[in-house]
């Protein structure tokens, strides 16, 4: 089985826009991307944003997208959806649902299978905020979500959770005991398990570590087992979201491809990074370069491919 690795597009598109972000992520050698589409200007409330335009417009421009992609011999293996969460305000919740609507016929128009969805976070709701209310915002804010994406034909990926920086605590849903009770919780309505996944984010879980007894990343894997279909692989020193190029921070990497293994993962392997963190602002094509030579030869040492 050949090994497909992938790198998320974010920082590319915010540094050189959408069309060079899919020409450099083939450039530098990465069979598959995870694009973006949370940009800052990627809402339905700004005029100038192609968010706020139809629905057949939206489509078009991505069709354009996937074409290009496809001309270069890149697949589009997931998207990068909404991160914010449900913040308890209404108005900013139901915008959030739109702007989902539209990120899930981008998904459609790149023939990705899946979008990624951050849960609602302890970063906008304070680490006080009652239990009972965190699970009724993030189980509103994934059926939500899954039911525009029935729409569209696209699969939700629940990303997995850290800390929260501003107050120094483990996020809410960082805590993998939440975490999975508010996945299982929305994964058993109707048929949104056909509609639902798991992104796991290997720098978040390794943050989440440090507190109540979290689970290593491995193990987070592990426990979540056959539900994660994508990856954000990243390193970092437990400390901050440095997002970092895997072997460059504490992550146990040779743990965490063993869980894999075990789980039978057989999808992309994707690294969303910090471009930037090596070397600085100049220096992101050479970043992407060398983290995908890192993660083939990963791969290859392990799996001779």
């Amino acid at each position: 089985m050949k090994r497909r690795v992938g790198i998320s597009t974010n920082f590319l598109q915010k540094r050189f826009g959408d069309i060079e972000a899919l020409k450099i992520a083939k450039s530098v050698g990465a069979d598959a991307v995870d694009f973006s589409t949370i940009l800052p200007h990627h809402d339905y409330r700004k005029d100038d944003s192609i968010y706020a335009k139809s629905d057949d417009e939206i489509y078009t421009y991505y069709r354009g997208l996937k074409k290009l992609a496809d001309d270069l011999g890149l697949d589009i293996c997931q998207t990068h959806g909404r991160i914010s969460g449900f913040k308890n305000i209404e108005s900013e919740d139901d915008a959030l649902i739109e702007n989902m609507r539209r990120d899930c016929i981008a998904c459609k128009a790149l023939e990705a299978e899946y979008c990624v969805v951050h849960s609602t976070t302890t970063i906008h709701l304070g680490p006080d905020a009652p239990k009972a209310l965190m699970h009724s915002l993030n189980f509103d804010l994934f059926n939500r979500c899954i039911a525009e994406a029935k729409k569209y034909g696209v699969i939700i990926a629940s990303e997995t959770f850290g800390d929260a920086d501003r107050y120094k605590c483990c996020d809410f849903f960082g805590n993998i005991d939440e975490f999975e009770r508010s996945y299982r919780d929305v994964s058993s309505v109707g048929d949104n398990s056909k509609y639902m996944a798991i992104c796991m984010d290997t720098g978040h879980s390794n943050k989440a570590m440090r507190f109540n007894n979290n689970p290593t990343p491995a193990d987070v894997i592990r426990r979540l087992g056959g539900d994660i279909k994508v990856l954000h692989l990243n390193d970092n020193d437990t400390l901050t979201d440095q997002h970092k190029i895997p072997l460059t921070g504490c992550i146990d990497w040779v743990d965490v491809f063993d869980a894999l293994d075990e789980i039978g993962y057989d999808g992309v392997y994707n690294m969303e990074l910090n471009l930037g963190i090596i070397g600085g602002k100049g220096l992101e094509i050479e970043s992407a370069d060398y983290a995908v030579k890192v993660m083939r030869n990963l791969l290859k040492n392990r799996y001779g491919e």
